[in-house]
């Protein structure tokens, strides 16, 4: 794949330039949760790039799902005000995302100013890719640059139809995770383990389905090695599993068993609070009240020894109830093992709710990319076309 890259030979000075980040973190009592190596922090290096050489910045995101109705709870303004702690200048903010209030912000924008448009998903054209919704962003700029790989899955207005309003190009932040992606997608370096968690099977099936002739070992926990122990008619108590990937399961266990390695033990518990004991069992010993909140320490001496040898490690979801910080000691130990191979592997992890136990473990600059789209990862690696990157190809 040959994306259309920005060249830093262009000149920018004195132009509008609509750019696409990933803004959809966390926000707490109106904060976001954003640590030093999180998504706007690692957009910023870039947003900050282009205010260097004179451009005049019209940011958009998504946070939340809104589904085209403006929401309070949704509002960009905290990323508003994390972009201006990362930037170091104030970054406007427009209470409309398209119409007359925010073209006229848009113009009046000096070399260097920064301006965020409202949650894209306030406007429903967004999420139907609509073509007039489009035409409306596009007035906004110049040209435009989508920077956000984690949403270049969706045939969104943002990363598809505007494409086709303005010269478009691909920022560096993309660039970079679709270069490592795509290099590691079609040649891994044997040794390959693939790391699966997380819940649903649908999700998860097309890449193993891709990557199952081709790597030595797959390791399974999380909400995702329930649905195999039901395969192989084990009890799972009170666990969450994907009902419907249990016959995926019971195919893959036949297909590929030498493969695939399940959790022998978990972490127990009665009830998903961080007040409740845990347990470590068997996974032959669950019981009909439990909840397997956690990986088992039995299983990550297992996981540890296959991951020893590895020269390339794809990492994607959680082993553990991890709303909970107490049921997340095994995907923090994982995490811990995975980043110990980088430089003697390549080791990539993606995931949504992976990325939040990396950054309180203090782990982001720790392996050799942890990508900021956990779907669209998922779907790139399963060899799928991504509008957004569709879009951007030369």
């Amino acid at each position: 794949m040959r994306l259309h890259t920005f060249r830093c030979s262009q000149s920018l000075k004195g132009k509008r330039i609509l750019v696409r980040i990933d803004g959809n973190v966390p926000v707490k009592r109106g904060v976001v949760v954003d640590g030093p190596q999180g998504k706007i922090a690692r957009v910023a290096v870039d947003l900050e790039w282009l205010r260097q050489q004179g451009a005049r910045l019209v940011v958009m995101t998504h946070l939340g799902r809104p589904e085209g109705k403006r929401m309070a709870a949704y509002t960009v303004a905290p990323v508003a005000k994390r972009l201006s702690e990362l930037l170091g200048v104030p970054v406007r903010l427009s209470r409309e995302v398209v119409g007359p209030k925010a073209e006229q912000m848009a113009v009046l924008l000096q070399d260097g100013d920064v301006l965020l448009l409202e949650n894209l998903r306030f406007h429903p054209g967004e999420e139907r890719n609509s073509r007039a919704f489009a035409q409306q962003l596009a007035a906004l700029g110049d040209l435009y640059i989508n920077d956000a790989f984690a949403v270049s899955h969706r045939a969104h207005a943002s990363v598809d139809a505007v494409t086709e309003e303005l010269t478009s190009y691909a920022g560096p932040l993309l660039a970079h995770e679709v270069g490592v992606l795509a290099a590691l997608s079609a040649a891994p370096k044997p040794p390959v383990v693939l790391v699966m968690g997380g819940l649903k099977m649908d999700t998860k099936l097309p890449v193993l389905e891709r990557f199952l002739p081709k790597v030595d070992a797959v390791l399974i926990g999380g909400a995702l090695a329930h649905a195999f122990f039901v395969a192989q008619k084990k009890a799972v108590g009170r666990s969450a599993y994907d009902p419907e990937g249990v016959a995926v399961a019971k195919r893959l266990l036949r297909d590929w068993s030498g493969k695939i390695h399940l959790p022998v033990d978990v972490a127990a518990a009665s009830r998903l609070s961080s007040q409740a004991v845990v347990r470590h069992v068997s996974c032959d010993r669950i019981g009909a009240g439990d909840y397997a909140v956690d990986v088992g320490h039995e299983t990550l001496k297992v996981y540890e020894a296959v991951l020893q040898g590895a020269k390339t490690i794809i990492w994607n979801g959680p082993f553990g109830y991890c709303e909970v910080p107490k049921f997340a000691e095994g995907t923090r130990a994982l995490a811990r093992m995975i980043a110990a191979r980088t430089g003697k592997a390549k080791t990539v992890v993606g995931g949504g709710d992976t990325v939040p136990i990396l950054e309180d473990a203090q782990l982001m600059d720790k392996f050799s990319l942890v990508s900021t789209g956990g779907g669209a990862m998922l779907e790139f690696l399963a060899g799928k076309k991504l509008p957004g990157l569709v879009a951007l190809e030369t």
